[in-house]
């Protein structure tokens, strides 16, 4: 199976989510293992998930990609090829996985092996992997994610969902001071934040020790933690100084960094704050995993890397995706895709050699389980 030309197909196959139907998209997949047992499981109607069953055996390993994408313009759903980058929607996130799976399956392993192409992780994968997941356990996953083929993404961060309220003092703008009203007093306070939060790192030397120890570089990728201010609301009328205003903001923060250093980094006089929602870390040292299943794991991925050539590297990244649905169950479980660029952007690709090396990579680490 050529995963060069896996992507392509499945690029031209429209799983843009919202609405996210993967019907299409399974019946490609369930054609080409069409000598295999499979099963789909559909939470709702329309996301599809397709578990395909290439081996049996002890221990199993799963590997496992969404089929869903982030919504695009219709001429992003035709592939382009340019100077070794393959261009579409999906290409790098996260069909490019997944064909680098579809090639990697073609070898009879001696471990249990099964695969799962799931929906809805664009949107918090709670039809997708975390439906799956929930009757089709495994002893180890590989979860599909552009990475790179020499990065392993062993932790996310956590996010804190929270609305903060502003008061101000009202009045007619041709008269009243416009630095007295809730929405000035807002801005002073997200400008503030965007910045502090960008300097707040903690001390994470710990486990750049613990993944040096296993021969891994340890990067963090872009930063420990973000204030993001997402959405703002406030006001009554133009000509009026706001008296409250709310600022819905998304808060994204590394497992070493507490909790309550983040309640004081946001802490303000005379704002009232209300938590929408929590999402705990999840990865090495974070979870109810047990250290050395991670431990074994981890080996397994950075020996078949260092197979082909490569330096393994593990990654934190303040993304959040389908692992919590797994290690949520105690089972080890990380990230490692095909390299690209621009996900999520009107120039998305995945790099041609990467989908052939990380498909090496992948049959490496089934060898190795």
């Amino acid at each position: 199976m050529d995963p060069v030309q896996i992507t392509k197909d499945l690029i031209k196959i429209d799983t843009r989510n919202p609405p996210g139907n993967t019907v299409e998209a399974v019946e490609y997949l369930s054609d080409l293992f069409s000598s295999f047992k499979q099963k789909v499981y559909a939470k709702e109607e329309g996301k599809e998930n397709l578990v395909v069953y290439i081996s049996k055996g002890k221990p199993e390993l799963m590997l496992t990609s969404h089929l869903d994408t982030v919504p695009a313009g219709d001429e992003l759903l035709n592939p382009v090829i340019v100077d070794g980058k393959l261009y579409g929607r999906g290409s790098c996130d996260a069909k490019g996985c997944v064909a680098a799976i579809c090639s990697a399956a073609q070898i009879e392993p001696d471990c249990g092996l099964k695969l799962a192409f799931t929906s809805d992780e664009e949107v918090g994968g709670v039809n997708g992997l975390g439906y799956v997941f929930e009757k089709e356990k495994a002893d180890a996953v590989i979860v599909g994610e552009p990475t790179g083929s020499d990065k392993i993404g062993v932790l996310q961060a956590a996010v804190l969902a929270i609305d903060i309220e502003f008061k101000g003092n009202s009045g007619h703008t041709a008269s009243h001071d416009a630095k007295e009203g809730a929405i000035y007093r807002a801005s002073q306070y997200i400008v503030e934040k965007v910045e502090s939060f960008r300097r707040l790192e903690g001390e994470y030397e710990e486990y750049r020790r613990f993944f040096e120890g296993l021969g891994m570089e340890f990067l963090i990728k872009s930063w420990h933690a973000v204030f993001n201010p997402s959405m703002i609301r406030g006001g009554v009328k133009r000509n009026v100084v706001a008296p409250k205003c709310t600022v819905y903001a998304d808060v994204r923060f590394a497992p070493w960094i507490s909790l309550e250093d983040v309640r004081r980094e946001l802490y303000a006089d005379d704002v009232e704050f209300r938590v929408e929602g929590f999402l705990q870390p999840y990865g090495v040292k974070s979870d109810r995993v047990r250290l050395e299943d991670d431990v074994k794991l981890l080996k397994i991925m950075a020996e078949a890397i260092v197979e082909e050539g490569l330096k393994p590297k593990a990654v934190f990244s303040l993304g959040v995706g389908d692992t919590r649905h797994v290690r949520k169950h105690g089972v080890p479980a990380f990230y490692l895709g095909p390299g690209g660029g621009n996900l999520h952007g009107e120039d998305e690709f995945v790099y041609i050699d990467e989908l052939y090396r990380t498909a090496e990579i992948y049959q490496n680490i089934i060898r190795r389980f």
